[in-house]
């Protein structure tokens, strides 16, 4: 006679479930690896939007480099009347230069032609910025109404001064940066255009000239100081007056990311426009300084013919 009642006893005795030591360790391990995945995360997310922030920065910062350098390198630039001479500067603006600078900005940028800003109070100990300057040169001959190629244009968009389909017209234009909304501007002489951003995020922008002082038609000595670099009375050994020795510009950019990706106790190191000592950012945004230097081909060459 079979005892039903034992196998029933041996069969719970065999379904037994997890112990509460057994759960807790279990829970525990779980917790550690859902701990580990989601620092692997967070940490993945952080790196990608660091990466993201600092590829956008370089490019807006070199779109920026290429505005600035293609207008510097135009700088004085004329077409040749005879040998030695070109339409630039116009008759009716004989005083124009290829490039002029000031050490703090525009006084009022929309002008076409801005005087300098003031130092602040209490001056600075040496030049920081932000840089304001400049270009004029004349332009390609202004092609038709759409002009999709922008020849024969300001920075702004417009029709260079007096350009026509045959002819180049004179182009004046003003770089500077807006403090207030931390915005590189350029706006060019044309009618009443509106300022055009080129780059935004921009902490400050400095400028250090070259200045060819003997007659090598190279920088023999460099400064951030535009009074310097335009002194009125200075001469070098190539007859060039004042703003028309300077033959390089150095464009130094400080710029931040829209977005706060900085991780750490403290904010990033990095070194500004100038600067022999690195600064601590007082923000988790991502810095970056840019510098390049660019010729002005008109002022660095013995001859008109080269």
């Amino acid at each position: 006679m079979m005892n039903f009642l034992s196998d029933a006893g041996a069969r719970r005795c065999n379904v037994r479930g997890f112990t509460l030591v057994e759960l807790m360790v279990s829970m525990t391990i779980g917790l550690i690896l859902l701990l580990f995945l989601s620092n692997l995360y967070l940490n993945s997310r952080s790196s990608s939007r660091l990466n993201d922030d600092n590829a956008r920065i370089q490019e807006d910062g070199r779109y920026a480099m290429a505005v600035i350098g293609r207008n510097l390198m135009q700088a004085g630039f004329g077409n040749m009347q005879t040998g030695n001479t070109t339409d630039f500067p116009p008759a009716d603006a004989s005083d124009l230069k290829g490039i002029t600078g000031c050490n703090y900005g525009f006084a009022t940028p929309v002008e076409i032609r801005p005087n300098c800003a003031s130092a602040p109070v209490p001056a600075p100990s040496s030049i920081a910025g932000p840089s304001a300057f400049t270009v004029s040169y004349t332009s390609e001959p202004y092609y038709d109404a759409t002009n999709i190629s922008g020849a024969g244009t300001d920075c702004s968009g417009a029709k260079a001064a007096n350009a026509s389909s045959t002819q180049g017209g004179l182009v004046i234009n003003n770089f500077y940066l807006d403090t207030k909304t931390k915005t590189l501007y350029c706006r060019g002489n044309a009618g009443a255009r509106t300022p055009q951003a080129i780059l935004g995020n921009v902490d400050n922008m400095l400028l250090t000239y070259g200045l060819d002082t003997g007659n090598q038609y190279a920088p023999v000595q460099t400064t951030t100081d535009a009074a310097t670099a335009g002194a009125a009375g200075a001469v070098n050994g190539n007859n060039k007056v004042g703003w028309d020795r300077v033959v390089t510009v150095t464009v130094c950019l400080e710029i931040h990311s829209a977005n706060s990706v900085m991780t750490g106790a403290a904010g990033q190191t990095y070194y500004k426009c100038n600067a022999t000592e690195p600064t601590t950012a007082t923000d988790r945004l991502l810095h970056t300084t840019m510098t390049r230097t660019f010729t002005l081909r008109n002022n660095a060459t013995a001859s008109l013919l080269n």
